[in-house]
């Protein structure tokens, strides 16, 4: 259905009178250049890129179609996952699994996929069912509309929610009890090594698929 652009939700409020914005109605071609170049620094500080997002993007040599289908499956996670292992069912399309980063630790995990826009969230929390806080998102892009070549384009995302941090106050007990077991490391301790673990996943991840897809397409699997 075509939009108007009266039918933009706007909340009666003109975008004209929104102050701060960027356009090219308030600034030349010359002060967006000079802007540009202000914003634009040869080293960034490590919390400034993955202080509040994670965010990575791989190309795989496989359809997208493939890629999708194996991630929407919560057991390719105990292959291509550096630590979740046997995973178990306990209901309410929730599955528990070792988390292997931390001592005696169980994630619970349950998969939202959306085969329209081949996009998967994994919604997961250490230790409980009660809340799945840690969000996984990924989407998966034909890569020949973006790259213009065969293959799969994998957009992950994560976001520090406040319990990752110990010194969030007023925790849900159930967040809290994590946060005091000393017997082990908490989640969010990994947080600033989010990017380095989610890259070796990501290898992983590529990794299989590729290996599978070109196996397949020489003819080794029946």
């Amino acid at each position: 259905m075509l939009k108007e652009p009266e039918e933009i939700p706007s909340l009666g409020i003109d975008v004209k009178t929104i102050p701060g914005l960027i356009t090219n109605e308030n600034h030349d071609l010359e002060a967006i250049t000079r802007l540009m170049a202000d914003m634009t620094l040869e080293l960034y500080p490590h919390e400034d890129i993955f202080g509040q997002f994670c965010q990575l993007a791989a190309f795989i040599e496989c359809p997208p179609e493939m890629a999708y289908e194996y991630c929407a499956n919560v057991h390719s996670l105990n292959e291509w996952t550096f630590s979740m292992r046997n995973f178990e069912y306990v209901g309410g399309d929730v599955w528990r699994s070792e988390e292997r980063l931390g001592k005696q630790t169980f994630v619970y995990t349950k998969v939202n996929a959306c085969p329209d826009a081949a996009v998967v969230d994994y919604l997961c929390a250490w230790d409980q069912a009660l809340e799945l806080w840690m969000r996984y998102y990924f989407r998966f892009i034909d890569a020949k509309d973006c790259l213009n070549k065969a293959g799969t384009v994998v957009l992950w995302t994560n976001c520090r929610h406040p319990y990752y941090d110990r010194n969030t106050p007023n925790l849900p007990d159930y967040i809290q009890k994590g946060h005091d077991q000393t017997n082990r490391a908490w989640v969010g301790d990994f947080w600033h090594q989010f990017d380095a673990i989610h890259k070796i996943e990501m290898n992983n991840l590529k990794r299989i698929l590729e290996f599978r897809f070109k196996a397949a397409q020489q003819g080794f699997l029946s």
